[in-house]
């Protein structure tokens, strides 16, 4: 480094120029090389040295040149860490004005002396921006993503608010096979695992208001309109408008969407406004207000808002009316308690529910004989194998467990399995057992 020694006295920056110019030949070589993204072993291959040797002249080589940066520019550090301490990811470009270096060659150097890293995604290594930790602009890039759906243009505009240098092809990374965003009708910006539904939103929010899963599955280019109505029910952001099925945003005003969104919300508006009614006034009055069959009006009556006043009317319980408890409906064949009344047992099929871990259905004779003869109400098991709780529901409309998913799949169960779960009382806990017949269970097949 004789030539730097020599021209010490240069003012300014030129000592970035002189340094650069007073390596070998060689060593700049390798560090150009190193700086275009090339591995130790393609570097050493081009210059008939061993990967580990070439290794040794850039670490060494980018050692000195943060010496001789030490020397001329002693706060280039920490001006560095303090710019990288306000930006998750800072671009090379930005860079120069702390090490101007025309040709960057040595500023990537001494960038990578410092311990950063040119960050990498799922579409590769990034060029032209740096970070503390390789991973980085992955993990903002990933947000990004989680933040979706965005509209053609708003891409970029997230990616900014986030602190993703400008310099960084968002895009062109959004594009790559790996990427967890796709692009929908119209060039929107998709989750790929939400995509018909990140579709149907953006879809909806452009329409405004309610429409059929039809209408939507053809204007999204979706599989079908009853595939897309099952993924519209697991997503929180939709609700669907009964009766006339229609599918709304759930942050959407209720009366831009419907007057009632179940049968018990409609019945509690109509004896709100009425007062307390006979039960085939009160029916025949929902029913007009919202289609539905007398069994699911007969369930609303179970619910802690509805009840039954002194001279025999069906009223609020706001108002006065005492609960209407569910009388005991009969057992079914399923069900079964021993004689000590303490231990219930239930043979469910495993279907695909099931092992999706949806809700089960039961019947409502278990929520009778434990105690849950108002809706909403419910009772947790503790389950022998230590895995949480079965909790027993009884809402207006159904007796359901909760998801036995992980217990069937401990099991090895498969569809087409038979269980039994079997409640204890006495003891508060729960288990599930697998009751196949020996030659019938289904995991036995081609064994």
């Amino acid at each position: 480094m004789s030539t730097v020694d020599a021209k010490a006295g240069e003012t300014g920056s030129g000592w970035i120029r002189t340094t650069w110019e007073a390596l070998e030949e060689r060593s700049r070589d390798m560090l150009i090389r190193r700086g275009q993204g090339q591995t130790l072993e393609e570097i050493g291959d081009a210059h008939g040295v061993s990967r580990e040797r070439a290794r040794q002249v850039i670490q060494a080589q980018e050692k000195t040149l943060a010496q001789v940066a030490d020397m001329f520019q002693s706060d280039w550090r920490e001006d560095v860490l303090q710019r990288l301490a306000v930006e998750p990811v800072v671009s090379d470009e930005s860079l120069d004005e702390i090490l101007v270096d025309p040709e960057g060659m040595l500023r990537r150097a001494l960038l990578r002396q410092l311990g950063l890293k040119e960050p990498h995604t799922w579409a590769g290594r990034v060029g032209g921006v740096w970070a503390k930790d390789a991973q980085t602009l992955d993990k903002l890039l990933r947000q990004l993503a989680s933040q979706a759906p965005f509209r053609t243009d708003e891409l970029e505009e997230r990616a900014a608010a986030l602190g993703i240098p400008a310099v960084v092809p968002v895009e062109a990374i959004a594009s790559h096979p790996k990427s967890p965003l796709t692009r929908g009708v119209g060039g929107h910006w998709l989750r790929r695992v939400a995509k018909s539904r990140d579709a149907a939103f953006l879809w909806l929010e452009d329409v405004g208001e309610p429409r059929r899963a039809e209408d939507i599955s053809e204007a999204i280019e979706a599989s079908g309109p009853r595939a897309l109505g099952e993924a519209l029910r697991r997503d929180e952001r939709f609700r669907q408008i009964r009766p006339e099925g229609t599918w709304a945003l759930v942050d959407w005003p209720l009366s831009q969407v419907t007057t009632h969104t179940n049968a018990l919300d409609a019945m509690v508006q109509v004896l709100r406004e009425s007062g307390p009614l006979r039960k085939r006034e009160l029916f025949a009055r929902v029913t007009k207000e919202y289609p539905v069959g007398y069994a699911r009006l007969q369930q609303c009556l179970i619910s802690d808002r509805i009840g039954r006043t002194r001279d025999g009317l069906v009223g609020l319980v706001e108002d006065g009316a005492e609960p209407l408890e569910e009388s005991e409906p009969r057992r079914p064949s399923n069900i079964v308690v021993d004689d000590s009344g303490e231990v219930i047992g239930v043979r469910l099929p495993v279907d695909k529910n099931v092992l999706r871990g949806s809700g089960i259905i039961v019947h409502p004779w278990l929520t009778w004989y434990l105690g849950l003869r108002l809706a909403p109400m419910s009772r947790a098991f503790g389950l022998t194998d230590g895995s949480g709780d079965l909790v027993v529901r009884r809402s207006t409309s159904a007796a359901q467990l909760s998801s036995l998913r992980s217990q069937v799949q401990s099991m090895g169960m498969t569809e087409g399995c038979e269980m039994v779960v079997l409640i204890q009382l006495d003891k508060e806990s729960a288990a599930v057992r697998h009751v196949c017949e020996n030659g019938s269970c289904p995991t036995q097949k081609g064994i």
